[in-house]
Parts: structure tokens; sequence; C-alpha cells
């Protein structure tokens, strides 16, 4: 895949999260974690192509990042952010096993795969301690402690959201015996209800939570893409609600403006 070709094969939709925006998303992540040469961009944390992910949410950076990390062993993805076929079929040939824990039952589930479900909540985990050796987590903290009746949870919104993310870290910890790869919406510190965006004080409290060598990565979006980024730079951006507001932007983001990526050797 050339340089230039990835706004030209997947020019963004008009609006974000219509069928037009799932298919082409789908055919954009699944062409972009089969480029060896991009995988190896994200592994060296080298500038992005042009027009990379013009009008597409975080997940398009997310996954690229995620592999070129090196998976292997028995990994647990918690919060089932990999539950999609094109994603899956492109991580369990690279680990001995993979495990799903989220709180409730998807519309699919790829047992064909050998991939293994557990439904529970990030906060008590039923695994002995690491029993993982690498724990995947991506975009899914900023949720715990929210208000998560859209993915049919009635329990009510916690007191203090960022206590029981940490609660949630210390399970993710507990459980892994090597690594641990988190993802959160990074920016302006928001809280939207159902999710809250991080900014650099929330990250550096997740990471210490962690108590690891740590790499932190960050990805901005701006109108012409999605892009290397840092903490200074990325710390003023805005998450765009779609769910809120539908007026259309400028910028054709689709949601998050910018994505911390991090990376902790456990026990290190």
């Amino acid at each position: 895949m050339t340089a230039t070709s990835f706004r030209e094969r997947f020019p963004p939709p008009d609006r974000p999260w219509t069928q037009e925006y799932v298919d082409l998303h789908r055919q954009l992540v699944a062409e972009a974690l089969d480029d060896p040469a991009l995988i190896e961009t994200f592994r060296r944390g080298d500038q992005l192509p042009p027009g990379f992910g013009v009008g597409f949410d975080e997940r398009v950076v997310e996954y690229p990042w995620l592999l070129s990390q090196g998976l292997g062993g028995r990994m647990l993805d918690a919060g089932s952010a990999l539950n999609h076929e094109h994603v899956i079929d492109r991580v369990v040939s690279t680990v001995d096993e993979l495990h799903i824990v989220t709180l409730e039952p998807e519309e699919r589930a790829f047992t064909q795969s050998r991939v293994s479900y557990v439904y529970s909540d990030l906060r008590s985990l039923p695994y002995r301690d690491g029993y993982f050796d690498l724990v995947v987590c991506l975009s899914t903290l900023e949720h715990v402690g929210m208000d998560n009746e859209r993915y049919g949870v009635i329990e009510p919104r916690a007191e203090d959201p960022a206590s029981e993310m940490r609660r949630a870290i210390g399970e993710l910890v507990r459980v892994c015996s090597r690594r641990l790869l988190i993802s959160v919406p990074y920016g302006q510190r928001a809280d939207h209800g159902w999710f809250r965006q991080f900014d650099r004080a929330d990250v550096e409290a997740m990471v210490d939570a962690v108590s690891g060598e740590a790499s932190t990565t960050v990805f901005r979006y701006y109108a012409e893409g999605w892009q290397i980024s840092d903490l200074t730079s990325a710390a003023a951006v805005k998450y765009r609600d779609f769910t809120a507001d539908s007026s259309p932007v400028d910028d054709l983001a689709a949601a998050a403006r910018a994505v911390v990526c991090v990376s902790v050797g456990i026990g290190s």
C-alpha cells in the first residue's frame, strides 16, 4: 500500500457510524494490519502515512499499534475491543491462547477460532495471579465506574470512577506476568457520562498505578488524518461525542482526537 493511498482508498464518509463508515473502517483496519511496512512504522514510532484514517475513530491507530508490540503467549483482551472478525483473525495467529473478558455477551463470539470468553467485571477478574503472559486493555478503562447502561449494565455510576479504575488496573496487573498494553482517549479532561477523557495527570496516575517500566505513545487526529504526537502537543484536544451532538465537524473526527497507548513491563 503506497503512502498516499489511504485517503484515496478509504474516503471519509459524510457521517460517521453509518453502515458505509463501518464497512470502510473494517477494510482500512484489515489492510493496515496486513501491511508489514506500516506495522513496522508503528513499532518504530515514525510518522504515519499522509491521510491515514481521515474521518475514522481511534481504533485505526490502536489496532496497528497493538500488533506492532509483538504479541505472544497466553493473552487476555480485557474489555473485548478485539472481538471483531477482521481483528480476531489477525491476532489469534500471533498468540498461543486468546481469552476475552467483558461484562456482557456480545452479538458474535469466535469460539471456532478457539477464543475463550468470560463475562466478568474488570475489578474482580476470575483468574489466578499471573495467569496471562500479556494483558491488553484498549479503550476500556475510561468506562470503568461510569454509566454503562448502553452496554447492558444496570449498576449505577460509581461516586469515584478514578478509584474504580485503579481497582481495575490492580486486577489487570495481578493476572499479568509479563506485559500490559493499555490505551485511553486523551486531551482535555472531560466527563461524558458514559466515559471520561483522560488528561496528562490522569495518564500519569494510570501509569503510576501499574508500577512498572512504561513506554507511552500518543496519536493525535488532525483534519489530514492520524499522526504520531506527544502528551504536550495533544493536551488541549476535545473528544467528539457523536452520541451527544451529531452535527457535522470540520475536521471529520469520529470520536477521540487523541489516544495514549502505554506498554508496561510487569515486574520490571
